[in-house]
């Protein structure tokens, strides 16, 4: 909490915060300030604050280059991977499309098979007819002995 310069009453907080970089000095270190706007709630005065500071080496923003590059690494792999995941669940969307499509054909199927099976059923009666017709007809075939073939010649090798 800081306290207003003119009354003394603390403030919570800033109204507006931003960071800015001060001037170097004689011996050439960097600032980093983060900077806040206040405004006292007894008397409206607007105050500015220093909320921190921070020192700036070339050490220290090369370390924070190296790190935000490792963060673009990641960020770019998990791309490649949420675009491949992408690509196979919009492979697998297709192939269920698919299998709807196939799964509305069964309705249709069924009314075919329904429609089929009389005329089924009737081939069955026909087939069962034709067997007992042909069934007294084999019995005769079979009491009559078949003509025997005669032998097959026996060759001789040439010499």
């Amino acid at each position: 909490m800081v306290k207003c310069p003119k009354c003394g009453v603390e403030v919570a907080n800033p109204v507006k915060a931003w960071s800015m970089i001060r001037k170097p000095s004689k011996s050439g270190e960097m600032w980093q300030l983060t900077m806040g706007l206040y405004e006292c709630i007894n008397c409206k005065k607007k105050f500015r604050n220093i909320l921190g500071k921070k020192k700036i080496t070339i050490k220290g923003i090369l370390q924070e280059i190296k790190a935000l590059e490792e963060k673009v690494m990641e960020s770019a792999k998990k791309r490649a991977e949420l675009e491949e995941k992408v690509k196979s669940l919009e492979e697998e969307k297709a192939c269920l499309l698919a299998e709807i499509e196939a799964l509305k054909a069964i309705p249709e199927l069924e009314a075919k098979i329904s429609a089929l099976e009389p005329e089924i059923a009737k081939l069955k009666e026909e087939k069962k007819a034709l067997e007992e017709k042909a069934a007294p007809a084999e019995e005769k075939t079979a009491e009559v002995p078949p003509a025997e073939a005669p032998a097959p010649a026996e060759e001789k090798p040439s010499e």
